[in-house]
């Protein structure tokens, strides 16, 4: 059979047309692919808008959990600040009550006191303690330059927390010193181990003992010097409690008391 020239063998039909139709089957092919990746990026999209509103609404959970978890953290802060101002004041009120009243300092003093002892001179000095300032190393170590470094200007922050500070409580360093005489240095050494023994006291010292005569009798006259403890509380230590008899400390007849036994130091006179 002869085939005309310009037709397809196979169909018969000219080379444009069946080029055409092929570009229209890949025209619809495309546009089946664009329409199915445009399905696909639209779920996606769906999905993904859903998953991002599940974030949201997680997200303003945390930040409302986050806001009142920061209201109480203030409120946590305010309840620490005002304890603190209230622990201060405690302080502060505390520093102006005295804590070891000089009634009992005294009557501590005197108990402890040997039954032929007596006080000539009492004396207690009260004075504001300043606590010692720490030492730059360079002064601790010695070593010393030559030129000062230039001191810099305080912040606005640094003046208004040293304004804020809380101020100290005041101590006072209580100096005392006592005159005396007693028969003999035994009973110096016994009032010097109970004053060294007491809890209240620091730095018990004899300053002197010396022979001299009273109302015509050899006695040991001695001056002790101690000082209170910074921190001495009268509500930490029990009290001495001890029944004397007033009595002349010269007299070697005075009764002393002693557990509940009175007893003579000499023999007492015949009738």
């Amino acid at each position: 059979m002869r085939i005309k020239q310009g037709y397809s063998a196979t169909g018969m039909l000219p080379p444009d047309e069946i080029k055409r139709a092929s570009e229209v089957r890949m025209n619809f092919l495309m546009l089946v692919l664009f329409a199915v990746v445009m399905v696909a990026v639209f779920g996606a999209f769906l999905v993904t808008n859903r998953q991002w509103s599940q974030v949201r609404v997680a997200q303003r959970t945390i930040n409302a959990e986050f806001e009142h978890a920061t209201e109480r953290i203030r409120e946590l802060q305010e309840l620490e600040r005002q304890q603190q101002q209230m622990v201060s004041k405690a302080v502060l009120a505390a520093s102006l009550i005295e804590r070891v009243p000089r009634s009992i300092l005294l009557a501590e003093l005197i108990n402890r006191m040997p039954e032929r002892l007596s006080l000539l001179e009492f004396e207690i000095r009260s004075e504001e303690y300043k606590a010692p300032k720490p030492k730059d190393s360079k002064e601790a170590d010695g070593k010393t330059g030559s030129l000062k470094k230039p001191e810099r200007a305080k912040t606005k922050e640094q003046a208004i927390a040293e304004a804020d500070k809380e101020p100290e409580p005041v101590r006072y360093l209580v100096s005392i010193s006592m005159l005396g005489a007693a028969p003999n240095d035994t009973d110096v050494s016994r009032y010097m181990s109970a004053l060294s023994d007491h809890p209240l006291l620091k730095n018990v010292r004899l300053e002197f003992s010396e022979a001299k005569d009273v109302d015509g009798r050899q006695m040991r006259q001695f001056r002790i010097g101690m000082r209170l403890d910074l921190g001495a509380d009268v509500r930490q230590i029990d009290p001495l409690i001890v029944q004397r008899r007033i009595g002349n400390p010269m007299d070697q007849r005075s009764p002393i008391t002693y557990e509940g036994v009175e007893t003579q130091a000499a023999a007492t006179e015949e009738n």
